[in-house]
């Protein structure tokens, strides 16, 4: 599959500990469930890349988290609605997605020059995500109604967050669906 006018999905952190484990919760079951049947209604015509949390023991984030989402554990792996959907995979241990990962090299590889990013949770590891994709020159939309948070107001200051620092916008699941089926 090649990308169509250069778009790709990246889905971030939308694993077993963010959705209904460690720190799983209401917003991130639904945000989960609507991504599922956002991605059901796409024509099958754009790239989708997860990237998923997958710590080693003695990670330095767990002074601050906790242990969580350890590599080949149920707790990294990608929620059971969303296992089928991913072309690519990308394992990660940090909040942004492309540092210490090989994101941006396969990114490039596809000719993908648009994102749209979503997943959990949107004040941490999608925020510091969209960073990492404004300082590699990618076009970004965020897609809010597939994002969640821990709390709701972090999940609000994080979209205006992205938007004052990067410039991206903020779009709903139908948008998104209504922009990639458009390119048949």
């Amino acid at each position: 599959m090649s990308p169509v006018n250069n778009k790709g999905i990246l889905i971030v952190d939308v694993i077993n500990d963010f959705v209904s484990g460690k720190f799983g919760n209401d917003g991130a079951i639904k945000a989960a469930k609507r991504a599922e049947e956002t991605l059901n209604k796409l024509n099958k015509n754009i790239i989708i890349i997860f990237a998923g949390d997958a710590h080693i023991k003695q990670d330095p984030e767990f002074n601050v988290w906790g242990e969580h989402a350890l590599d080949n554990t149920y707790s990294s792996e990608i929620v059971s609605e969303l296992k089928k959907f991913p072309d690519f995979i990308i394992k990660k241990r940090h909040y942004d997605a492309f540092f210490d990962t090989d994101l941006d090299s396969l990114l490039r590889a596809l000719n993908i020059k648009k994102l749209y990013i979503f997943g959990i949770s949107t004040d941490i590891c999608v925020l510091h995500t969209c960073s990492g994709a404004f300082y590699r020159y990618y076009d970004v939309s965020v897609v809010s109604d597939l994002c969640s948070s821990i709390d709701k107001n972090n999940h609000l200051l994080a979209l205006k967050n992205i938007k004052i620092n990067y410039g991206y916008n903020s779009i709903d699941s139908e948008e998104l669906i209504k922009e990639v089926n458009k390119n048949e």
